[in-house]
């Protein structure tokens, strides 16, 4: 029994011509109001990327879950029984 496995670089080759030929053909259609506003240099939003981004985001995450989803949902147990 043979399995045959396709390899990711044909399609990954074929994805990125592709994208080129868009990014050259947006720089050829771009104004003088677009060119000129088009920023020179793009900077990272955050200040760490990556597995530490993840994690960070994740802990903010579960922080605000845990002390806004506790006080709702205690809420309406209080009010069941009246306290």
């Amino acid at each position: 029994m043979t399995v045959k496995q396709t390899s990711a670089a044909q399609p990954n080759a074929s994805l990125r011509d592709q994208s080129a030929s868009v990014a050259i053909q947006a720089a050829t259609q771009a104004n003088w109001l677009e060119r000129t506003l088009k920023p020179k240099k793009v900077t990272a939003r955050y200040p760490f990327k990556g597995t530490p981004l993840l994690y960070a985001t994740c802990a903010f995450g579960s922080i605000g879950d845990a002390l806004f989803g506790y006080n709702s949902g205690l809420l309406p147990f209080k009010l069941k029984n009246g306290k």
